[in-house]
């Protein structure tokens, strides 16, 4: 059996072509690096190197070798994340959301119905949703696009739209809606952590006028403390989060408006029937 940091070693090498530049990554010396290689070699039997010069290159078999390193330690990452997630999933149920609001309106049903069981939160982007799904590393998930993958069930939850807000006496403040186009010469506050929100801002406003913001307490004391526009939303505005002295305007581009979905792995629907029959029960609400 060959030893996992030998494969990780090789797979390097095979990236970075060159001893030098895979130690470097790999934080080891040179000749330790070396010394893996011959190692490796030696544990298949086969020649993996041409040697040149003092320089080394993977010749045909070893650049297979490499190939076959990377899927057993993409096998050894996943064995160990759905081992560690069946663990986990025994005691604690985790909610993966694309975004902060519907996160927030469905954690406190979550938390209602499974007294008994800790109860987590991730946001991060719909690929890495979907497949902590199938991992079992999310037993819930909130994804702004309605899932394809038949091994999936999937819901549609609520909307959401993101607005403007602006001082009352900013040049905008009129308006009974703006776009993209007409806000790329601001400068916008905006929170870091708001899923995938981040993208659809970065790809429609330029990068540069974007403040990002890593914490909330910072943000929110500069929207206080200056006139700089920053972003909200009609699911906030209806929750109460209206800043004095601003003015909230709809972005109409398709792209500012969503709909969620709630997802699990659909083996395990009718474990969360009541949170499914909850999101139901918050579509009709609001339709």
């Amino acid at each position: 059996m060959i030893e996992i940091y030998l494969l990780e070693q090789l797979v390097a090498f095979a990236k970075n072509k060159t001893l030098l530049r895979a130690a470097e990554e790999l934080h080891i010396s040179q000749p330790a690096l070396s010394r893996s290689m011959k190692k490796i070699e030696e544990e298949f039997g086969v020649p993996l190197f041409d040697r040149e010069n003092s320089k080394i290159s993977l010749n045909d078999t070893g650049k297979l070798a490499a190939e076959y390193s990377q899927r057993v330690l993409e096998a050894d990452r996943e064995m160990l994340e759905r081992v560690v997630a069946f663990d986990r999933s025994k005691r604690t149920l985790c909610v993966g959301s694309c975004a902060p609001f519907p996160t927030g309106e469905l954690l406190p049903y979550i938390q209602e119905y499974y007294i008994d069981m800790a109860i987590t939160s991730e946001i991060t982007d719909d690929d890495k949703l979907l497949q902590g799904l199938k991992n079992g590393i999310y037993q819930l998930a909130i994804l702004h696009e309605q899932p394809e993958d038949e091994a999936l069930f999937s819901q549609r939850y609520l909307e959401e739209r993101i607005y403007l807000s602006v001082p009352k006496d900013h040049p905008f403040s009129e308006r009974k809606g703006v776009n993209f186009e007409d806000m790329k010469e601001l400068r916008m506050l905006v929170a870091k952590n708001i899923g995938f929100w981040m993208k659809i801002c970065q790809d429609n406003l330029p990068k540069e006028n974007l403040l990002i913001q890593n914490s909330l307490d910072a943000l929110y004391e500069l929207i206080f403390a200056s006139s700089l526009p920053c972003f909200n939303s009609d699911r906030m505005i209806e929750r109460g989060s209206e800043m004095p002295d601003r003015v909230n305007i709809p972005i109409t581009d398709d792209d500012a408006h969503t709909v969620y979905y709630i997802a699990c792995l659909a083996s395990e629907k009718n474990k969360y029937t009541s949170i499914f029959n909850t999101a139901r029960s918050s579509v009709i609400r609001n339709q």
